[in-house]
């Protein structure tokens, strides 16, 4: 997958285990390097392996953004409880389910930096929204998490294979 110049992530089911963030009360506590939990103590962990792979993909030079559907503030509190939120370049977060419509925003901001929209490779669990963004972007590179990639290791395994 050569040429990516921006990661544009899903959050829940993707960047992190929970359903959905919007459903959890704020304020977050730490429960370790990985996990916060809210104020009634549902947990909230990253996938295994996120944070190494985010800095990983920052050293090389890409581009991270957020493009979820959920409550902007509490999703970018939960952001910032895990230490996350200043590793992302973008982040588009709104209360609807048209992630055609948060990527048109996207790529707006992707070509201002000089990003278009065959460098961009979008992950989320959800198998509409991937369809939704992958009609109305043909260019994006689509890969749903745990059927193109089971873990953000395989993601990082993809855009930058062994070579033999």
């Amino acid at each position: 997958m050569a040429n990516c110049k921006l990661v544009a992530l899903d959050l829940d089911k993707t960047l992190w285990d929970h359903p959905d963030i919007s459903s959890t009360i704020p304020p977050y506590r730490r429960v370790d390097a990985d996990a916060i939990a809210d104020s009634l103590g549902s947990l909230i962990r990253l996938r295994r392996g996120a944070r190494e792979v985010l800095r990983e993909l920052k050293r090389r030079g890409i581009a991270l953004a957020v493009v979820s559907w959920n409550n902007y503030d509490i999703a970018v509190e939960a952001l910032r409880a895990l230490d996350l939120l200043d590793l992302f370049d973008i982040v588009i977060i709104e209360p609807h389910p048209h992630k055609d419509l948060m990527f048109k925003r996207l790529l707006k901001w992707a070509r201002r930096k000089g990003i278009e929209a065959g460098d961009v490779i979008f992950l989320d669990d959800n198998p509409e929204m991937v369809e939704k963004v992958k009609r109305a972007w043909p260019a994006v590179r689509t890969l749903r998490f745990g059927h193109d990639v089971y873990s953000f290791e395989d993601l990082l395994g993809l855009l930058y294979p062994l070579q033999g």
